[in-house]
């Protein structure tokens, strides 16, 4: 092969010797662009939660069951509003227990202030010893630590009773309702009653990684630096349709 590719070169080399003189090559036009300076801001995409300025779970603080909904799934509800009504009976029936207790200490009182006071006058006369007069005292101490007593257990029933009535915290939409008329519910379900999320303010939550944080922060010197130079952000919406306002990063 060598051989062959050795005589094929020379005969390029003498045609190209005696022929007629090269042409001149004409010199080709390309299109150019002019490249400058500027800058440019690149996006990235984060996936992000959506919640309102307040989301609220809404929980029993007493248990019983449930005999009234006082609202639907999706209404607007009012601070103050009743939401839920759980069984009253058994805290109406715990309130009057306190309160006759609290009636029946006051007069354990009175006869306690009543015999302390005569046993200060009989102690006086030198009638009674001074262990009479401390053991009255003593009963009228007693009697009014067991008043004390009764009034706690009567606020304690009254707020179990108030209790019974799950009112709203905050304005918002209410959620789906898990539970329905007749359910056992207490402090201690798994799921809440309800949610009311006030959604006049709405806060999207995303997740950056540690390097790009870190790099921020090496960048501006610090978190709140590195909020006050971050520019403004857009919500893309399921549709893929940008939202019209732009928000801000207000936490990180």
């Amino acid at each position: 092969m060598k051989y062959l590719i050795i005589p094929i070169l020379s005969g390029l080399i003498l045609l190209y010797s005696c022929g007629s003189q090269p042409q001149e090559q004409t010199s080709a036009k390309y299109k150019t662009l002019n490249v400058g300076f500027s800058n440019q801001t690149l996006k990235r995409d984060y996936t992000a939660t959506l919640r309102g300025r307040q989301y609220v779970e809404i929980r029993p603080q007493v248990s019983g069951i449930i005999t009234k909904i006082c609202m639907n799934e999706g209404d607007v509800v009012h601070r103050g509003q009743v939401l839920f009504v759980i069984d009253q009976v058994p805290y109406k029936a715990a309130l009057e227990t306190a309160m006759a207790n609290v009636k029946s200490a006051e007069s354990k009182l009175a006869t306690a202030k009543l015999t302390a006071e005569s046993k200060e006058e009989l102690f006086r006369e030198n009638v009674v010893s001074e262990f009479d007069l401390q053991t009255a005292r003593n009963a009228l101490a007693e009697a009014q630590a067991a008043l004390a007593l009764a009034r706690a257990e009567e606020i304690n029933a009254r707020n179990n009773l108030s209790y019974t009535e799950v009112k709203s915290p905050v304005d918002g939409v209410a959620s789906m309702i898990p539970y329905r008329v007749g359910a056992l519910v207490d402090s201690n379900i798994s799921e809440p009653l309800v949610t009311v999320s006030d959604d006049n303010e709405v806060f999207a939550y995303f997740s950056m990684d540690e390097n790009q944080i870190l790099d921020f922060v090496q960048q501006y010197g610090s978190l709140q630096k590195t909020m006050e130079q971050m520019p403004e952000v857009e919500l893309m919406l399921s549709n893929g349709k940008v939202y019209q306002y732009s928000g801000k990063i207000d936490a990180i």
